[in-house]
């Protein structure tokens, strides 16, 4: 499996990981949730993203369930929600995500989104004493901007910013604007999530493109010219970067599958003139 470096912790993360927005939120899925996590970390997508937030709790329990005997293969990430975002507020939310993960420690906690009622500086305390207790090992954001960032790691002190976790795909590259060109001067790992766009209710729905549309033609064109599906195309294009991950939702074997024949191979300069011109970063 690919490995690119976590921030400046010089530690190694899988370029792919598995995400479970979603899981959790049907019972009568949840044996088929944890055994297509199971059979990632097998094929060495070890990097799994959760949140408190995902299913009220139901994913983190869920992802607790599949990783019980495997826990020391796995980087763990979980997401503290904006409303707990106080000092006792984030103290608490992990002493619950921990319970509810079966664990003794998270490998990488986030902010989830930004908060409208608590200062960034004490989050950030808080996710700082996380550290020094030694419940958390490394402190990320998700969906802050570059002044956010720079915000987090004034209150971080010593403990490094390791990750902004953001959406980017195909048709959303807004990230390469300023936060991504940000995340690489700093020594900040960009997780990437979303990466074949958003359901029609999320977001607006930018969704991957439709079969016949100008810009599914050009993927499918290219995928024959590799071997591979236009998702596996996509999913190489994501991950060109060499700051950045990604954790597609896997819920099937099928599914991580395919993710993992995303990689092994590179699209070349031709392909990526033509992909950039198709998907241009948007004003």
């Amino acid at each position: 499996m690919l490995q690119r470096k976590l921030g400046k912790t010089g530690i190694d993360i899988p370029a792919i990981g598995q995400g479970t927005w979603k899981f959790g939120e049907d019972p009568q899925r949840e044996r088929e949730e944890i055994e297509a996590l199971r059979f990632g970390i097998e094929q060495g997508l070890t990097l799994v993203d959760t949140a408190e937030d995902y299913a009220s709790g139901g994913s983190e329990r869920v992802v607790g369930r599949a990783i019980g005997d495997v826990r020391d293969r796995v980087f763990l990430v979980t997401k503290v929600a904006a409303r707990n975002c106080s000092y006792e507020g984030v103290l608490q939310a992990a002493e619950s995500s921990l319970e509810r993960l079966g664990t003794s420690h998270i490998d990488l906690l986030l902010q989830h989104w930004p908060s409208d009622r608590h200062e960034v500086a004490e989050t950030m305390s808080a996710m700082a004493e996380l550290v020094k207790r030694g419940m958390v090992k490394h402190i990320g954001v998700s969906n802050f901007s570059a002044a956010l960032m720079e915000e987090a790691q004034r209150g971080l002190g010593d403990v490094p910013l390791a990750c902004n976790q953001v959406p980017y795909h195909l048709n959303d590259r807004s990230i390469e604007r300023g936060i991504l060109p940000y995340c690489e001067a700093n020594g900040i790992t960009v997780m990437g999530y979303s990466p074949f766009g958003y359901a029609p209710q999320v977001f607006g729905g930018q969704g991957f493109p439709e079969p016949g549309t100008e810009q599914r033609r050009l993927l499918d064109a290219i995928g024959a010219k590799h071997g591979k599906t236009v998702y596996q195309v996509a999913l190489n294009w994501v991950l060109r970067p060499e700051r950045l991950v990604t954790i597609p939702k896997a819920a099937s074997r099928a599914h991580i599958e395919d993710n993992i024949r995303a990689i092994g191979w590179e699209l070349d300069g031709e392909d990526l003139a033509r992909i950039e011109a198709a998907f241009p970063v948007k004003a």
